[in-house]
């Protein structure tokens, strides 16, 4: 019998977009799902549109639950999960036809616990067409090793789709011991690092299987508030784990995540007007534990000297003035 892959879909005022996402999953060409829509508190109709997709396919299961944010819906769905396998969905992003197929193959074929697609962003308005896929696709399946860990090319390009928990499978085993944090708006950076850290062996898949709905409106555009320091927080959570565990590389990845972070928020504090010396926590974190970021190979001196740059001039002469 085939494997059973629960698809869990947190759901939150999102009438507008949500029936072409659950049309996307219902139509799979892999049909053994188990599909679980967590409508979150929402206060529009998308609550009766969940109820009105359980009553017409038997593969559908509702979840109805006060609001406590996507990490607290995704939980939800995860005590109730069944299957052996494990994908989501953000509530407005459309699936590829084929695309719970294709993972499903390409993680059975090398092995692996997680295998992870390529997405498209498309704007509000589009409607994405499902681009051919070679029958030959397994082909092109990457086993994630030290060579793409090394490669930083590879990392500022999908560093995206290794980080957001769309877009992927996931044997159900991957997510023992891992919940996401409620009410945070970086759930999936406290999270998806901690099944990579499950798992045996995760492959990638550079075809495109998810459309990402690139909103103006969504929570990242919008008016920016101090709850996005959360992304902060997860960055540092990973680059003291690491450093305990004495993995050079991946403190080097995990600062670079940090302070871009920091970077993307200086930013968007810029453009709302709002105090930048809020900051300052998270400099102060910074400038102490950048001596854990060594001059190595992997990093060269034009890298590191770039972070004392940052860390020791440049950043406290934006936030302190």
């Amino acid at each position: 019998m085939e494997d059973l892959v629960s698809v869990i879909v947190p759901v939150y005022n999102s009438e507008k977009y949500l029936g072409e996402c659950v049309d996307s999953i219902v139509n799979q060409s892999y049909r053994n799902l188990e599909i679980i829509l967590v409508d979150d508190g929402s206060t529009d109709t998308s609550g009766a549109i969940c109820d009105r997709y359980a009553q017409n396919d038997s593969r559908v299961h509702v979840i109805h639950k006060k609001n406590g944010g996507n990490g607290d819906a995704r939980n939800a769905g995860l005590k109730i999960a069944t299957g052996q396998w494990i994908t989501m969905s953000d509530n407005d992003d459309i699936f590829h036809k084929r695309q719970i197929e294709v993972l499903l193959a390409a993680a059975k074929e090398k092995g692996a616990d997680i295998a992870v697609g390529w997405y498209r962003p498309f704007a509000v308005g589009e409607v994405p067409q499902d681009e051919a896929i070679d029958d030959h696709f397994l082909d092109m399946a990457e086993v994630m090793n030290d060579s793409h860990l090394y490669d930083d090319a590879f990392l500022q390009k999908r560093s995206m789709i290794l980080t957001v928990p769309w877009s992927k499978i996931c044997r159900r085993e991957m997510y023992n011991g891992v919940q996401y944090p409620a009410k945070s708006r970086h759930d999936d950076t406290w999270t998806t690092w901690r099944l990579y850290e499950n798992a045996k062996k995760v492959v990638f898949l550079p075809i495109i299987l998810h459309y990402w709905r690139d909103d103006p409106n969504s929570f990242g555009r919008r008016k920016f508030d101090t709850s996005h320091f959360d992304g902060m927080d997860a960055y540092r959570t990973q680059l003291e784990y690491f450093r305990g565990q004495g993995r050079q590389r991946y403190v080097e990845i995990t600062f670079a995540s940090y302070m871009e972070m920091f970077f993307w928020c200086y930013n968007r504090m810029k453009e709302c007007g709002m105090d930048v010396s809020l900051l300052r926590p998270y400099w102060e974190y910074m400038k102490k534990n950048i001596g854990c970021v060594k001059l190595t190979k992997s990093l060269g001196i034009k890298q590191w000297l770039r972070y004392r740059y940052l860390a020791w001039y440049r950043i406290p002469r934006l936030i302190l003035h």
